[in-house]
């Protein structure tokens, strides 16, 4: 990591991530202690039932894998730091799973809740999801003008998004295994993800 990225790089994107995290920390916080059953059975998804779900979890393990593999194959420094572990990657971790939360009860929960009141059907609500999901998260590569970049991370993120939300609909609209699923890859990909996106050395040659 050290020879392909600068101190400067680095810790502009750990400062990045723990800005955003420490915000979405106080969202997570004060969800739970306002309400905390609802919390738990509502934002999280949980329930003990979730637990014999097999097939559920298959699905939530070929999300994980594949979205993984894809990022491994597509931005090389991702690959080439998986077994690092630095105060970046502690970071990381966080980001991972309060992302993860608030994500999936947005983009998940929220969203498609109110796209199905107004009367949407199932598949509109997974590519309503998908899209707002890919848009969002190639956004921050939108602003670097990374047009060759910005547009592979809008369609895997759209199609990430969509198979979260048909994992959503297939556990009976709980939120529980697209947050497992999005944690987990996070937890891979993260902080090296947005490292590639602050230097904008998505390949490991580029200087």
């Amino acid at each position: 990591m050290n020879e392909i990225t600068t101190l400067k790089e680095r810790r502009k994107a750990g400062w990045i991530l723990a800005s955003i995290s420490s915000m979405l920390s106080l969202s997570v916080i004060y969800w739970y202690v306002t309400n905390p059953k609802k919390f738990i059975e509502n934002g999280l998804g949980y329930s003990l039932e979730l637990h014999l779900n097999l097939p559920m979890w298959f699905f939530t393990a070929f999300i994980v894998i594949g979205y993984i593999s894809y990022t491994m194959s597509a931005i090389p420094l991702v690959k080439s730091n998986l077994f690092t572990f630095s105060w970046l990657k502690l970071i990381g971790i966080w980001a991972a799973i309060v992302s993860g939360i608030v994500e999936e009860v947005v983009f998940r929960h929220l969203l498609m809740e109110y796209v199905l009141s107004i009367g949407f059907s199932n598949l509109s609500q997974v590519i309503i999801s998908g899209i707002a999901f890919g848009i969002a998260h190639g956004a921050w590569v939108l602003l670097r003008g990374e047009m060759k970049i910005a547009l592979p991370a809008i369609l895997s993120t759209t199609i990430l998004g969509c198979l979260l939300a048909m994992l959503y609909i297939y556990t009976g609209r709980s939120t529980f295994a697209p947050i497992v699923a999005h944690i987990l890859i996070n937890m891979v990909i993260e902080p090296w993800l947005m490292l590639a996106a602050i230097s904008g050395k998505w390949q490991l040659n580029k200087n």
